[in-house]
């Protein structure tokens, strides 16, 4: 069995000059501002070296329980995985860690699940916008070839917490593409556009009309069923629709309202061509 060498903590770091015996500048250096930073907390009372552990474990268990293993975990906090297993195992003549100083928690509570996910992004916003295009009669694996991927993996994107960047932008960019769109001229069979309606309306889905009054299709925090009982789509359509005429008054083009605004740039642009016109969009064509 072949044991292979840990690499020694960096210069610099209390526990090389400690535990390794470096007495180079950095390391001493660092010893004596932590042996002063100590005497001078004792001497006001809040010399407090160890901390409960508790939260820290429920934080690793739940990292866990999100599919991070604890050498992932620990790579990120800049520890050994053993210091992490630490916290959740009993170890020979050892039980579990109860204690910990307060720098320790500190960085391990700071890891959260988007930091052990480089690359990714919360998948929320992903899969509002395929399902307000399934809430028009897009089926869903009629969209593989349209965002560039297998037709079959629409439907594992819209159950993901997390999505690849790239795959976020091509679903953003195919839903501004196809939310003003008839699928009946694209190929799609009519059947299966009323067929794929009735399915997402079975859903709650909410197609792209809502979001465009509703707004913070990419924000998680929003819950939509919470923002229908507060405010209902037409009381807040009416309320957007004052916004944008009162900032289109001072001239401001429509994607700096769109940007104030938090809206759709095509919606916003949309609204003041009816505001001037006075001829209000048919609502109901893409959803009927």
């Amino acid at each position: 069995m072949t044991t292979v060498a840990r690499p020694l903590p960096d210069h610099g770091t209390l526990s090389r000059h400690k535990y390794h015996g470096c007495k180079c500048g950095p390391c001493v250096e660092n010893y004596r501002a932590y042996q002063r930073s100590r005497h001078r907390k004792q001497g006001y009372g809040t010399w407090q070296p160890l901390i409960d552990a508790t939260p820290v474990r429920q934080h690793l268990l739940a990292l866990n329980a999100a599919g991070f293993s604890w050498p992932v975990i620990a790579e990120r906090v800049g520890c050994r995985a053993s210091n992490i297993n630490s916290f959740i195992y009993d170890k020979a003549q050892r039980p579990a860690r109860k204690r910990v100083t307060p720098e320790l928690a500190a960085r391990i509570l700071a890891v959260t699940a988007a930091d052990l996910t480089p690359g990714t992004i919360d998948a929320t916003g992903t899969t509002r916008r395929i399902q307000a295009l399934a809430a028009v009669g897009w089926p869903l694996r009629s969209l593989g070839p349209h965002i560039g991927i297998a037709e079959a993996s629409v439907g594992h994107i819209r159950r993901q917490k997390w999505v690849f960047r790239p795959t976020a932008a091509a679903v953003a960019e195919t839903y501004d593409q196809l939310r003003d769109e008839r699928p009946e001229e694209h190929g799609v069979p009519a059947w299966v556009v009323l067929k794929t309606r009735r399915w997402a309306a079975r859903q709650q889905w909410r197609d792209p009309l809502w979001w465009d009054d509703m707004g913070h299709i990419d924000d998680p925090a929003f819950d939509p069923d919470a923002a229908e009982v507060e405010l209902n789509r037409d009381q807040l359509a009416a309320h957007r629709r004052a916004e944008v005429e009162h900032l289109a008054g001072f001239g401001l083009p429509d994607r700096d309202i769109a940007a104030r605004l938090g809206m759709n740039e095509r919606y916003v642009h949309a609204l003041i061509r009816e505001l001037r016109t006075g001829q209000r969009r048919d609502r109901t064509g893409l959803a009927a």
